[in-house]
């Protein structure tokens, strides 16, 4: 702390400049956002949680990528039946990413956000059909069924990536086509 409120003094009265000085208030505002959200989340702010898990996963904010942390925030918003952290932490416990897996709870919370109206859990219960995945049998007509509702618009909670996004559609297309 000591060092920390030292660089902090140098940097303010301009004894530390340009970049590193730069670097520094990013570091610490990063620090400071961390903060603050994961007391929200500790209160109980569901968009927080689902904040700390997209940290987590990625390493964002100074934080060390961690799964099993990303998974502990994503579960929590799932306790508190949010759509978004059903899916992820579905996809978690069914990939045994951050979670001991488990094919039956991971698809329960999947198949959950889905009916909710979650993209991404539509998403990831075609995959799993579209290849007999997880517990799921190979089944192209569930796999076309839920492309479907991944990519038309019709889900409420849309939080599916830009890429995935783009590989629903082509997979939708080609299942489709050889119909």
């Amino acid at each position: 702390v000591q060092v920390r409120n030292n660089i902090r003094d140098l940097v303010e009265n301009g004894v530390i400049d340009g970049e590193l000085a730069k670097q520094w208030k990013e570091a610490m505002d990063a620090k400071e956002m961390v903060e603050k959200t994961k007391k929200k989340a500790e209160d109980g702010d569901v968009e927080a949680m689902i904040d700390l898990g997209v940290w987590y996963y990625g390493g964002s904010f100074g934080l060390v990528k961690n799964n099993t942390e990303a998974y502990k925030w994503y579960k929590k918003a799932a306790d508190l039946k949010n759509t978004r952290g059903m899916a992820v932490a579905g996809w978690h416990v069914a990939n045994g990413v951050g979670a001991e897996k488990n094919n039956c709870q991971g698809i329960a919370l999947t198949m959950s956000a889905a009916e909710r109206g979650s993209d991404v859990a539509c998403y990831n219960l075609a995959v799993r059909y579209l290849n007999g995945r997880d517990g799921l049998p190979e089944d192209k007509k569930e796999a076309i069924y839920w492309y479907k509702r991944a990519t038309d618009g019709s889900c409420s909670v849309r939080h599916l990536m830009k890429k995935a996004l783009a590989d629903a559609k082509a997979k939708l297309e080609a299942l489709e086509a050889n119909e």
